[in-house]
């Protein structure tokens, strides 16, 4: 999944913002339990409690070093460019 679909989403509240040496996804993917997210190379990977168990999401990300957390249910992920 890369950051422009995940913001073309209909179930997902997102934005997606670009500034010169930056690129910023915020997504509220209403997670109500415990959620975590990790980065590794150029893909973020989430996982998180769904209704059936443990579920994980990737998000391919664009080349630069990124930042990733989740906070109250709220992906945030900060790619350098």
């Amino acid at each position: 999944m890369s950051l422009k679909h995940i913001t073309e989403r209909d179930d997902v509240f997102a934005r997606r913002y670009e500034y010169e040496e930056s690129e910023l996804l915020a997504a509220d993917l209403g997670v109500a339990g415990d959620a975590s997210v990790d980065v590794l190379d150029d893909t973020a990977i989430v996982v998180f409690e769904g209704e059936e168990g443990p579920e994980q999401v990737e998000f391919q990300l664009p080349d630069g070093e990124a930042e990733a957390f989740i906070t109250n249910g709220v992906l945030t992920i900060e790619v350098g460019l």
